[in-house]
């Protein structure tokens, strides 16, 4: 069979719908429009404010996440030449931290020893969260207690 014969997979023209004007559209993308026939002058000029927030909150977002990686960076660093001088001064080294950032939760072990190779984060952490929602808990149950013989006494 040539190509000339139909095969069923040849591609198929896509008929383009006609160029809006630029001062009734707005581009949400390479090849999305957002069509504002119909709306008059004010509304086509707050919608267009709301996108120009938009993308400046995106890139503030992106100016944010570029800081946080930029310093967990220094710091994985600092701690990886902290961990060196430590093994060249023939000590050991375990170096524990946890950050929580706009990129997110964070936690790194790192060091010469057996407890930094495991590569386990103490729970120290976890059981102060832990035991934070274990007291807020109790401290509501003797609110709700109080409320109960107060009203019933």
């Amino acid at each position: 069979m040539s190509e000339s014969e139909g095969t069923g997979r040849e591609l198929q023209s896509v008929s383009q719908e006609p160029a809006l004007p630029a001062e009734k559209t707005i581009n949400l993308a390479q090849s999305d429009v957002l069509d504002l026939t119909g709306l008059d002058e004010t509304q086509i000029s707050e919608i267009k404010q709301q996108q120009a927030e938009g993308i400046v909150a995106v890139q503030v977002k992106a100016a944010e996440k570029k800081l946080d990686v930029t310093a967990l960076d220094a710091a994985l660093t600092s701690f990886t030449e902290q961990t060196a001088r430590a093994v060249e001064a023939g000590t050991h080294a375990t170096i524990q931290h946890s950050q929580t950032s706009s990129i997110g939760k964070t936690e790194v072990v790192i060091g010469n020893t057996e407890r930094a190779a495991s590569g386990k984060v103490s729970s120290s952490s976890d059981s102060l969260q832990n035991n934070s929602l274990t007291i807020l808990g109790v401290i509501g149950i003797v609110i709700i207690l109080l409320a109960v013989f107060a009203k019933g006494g």
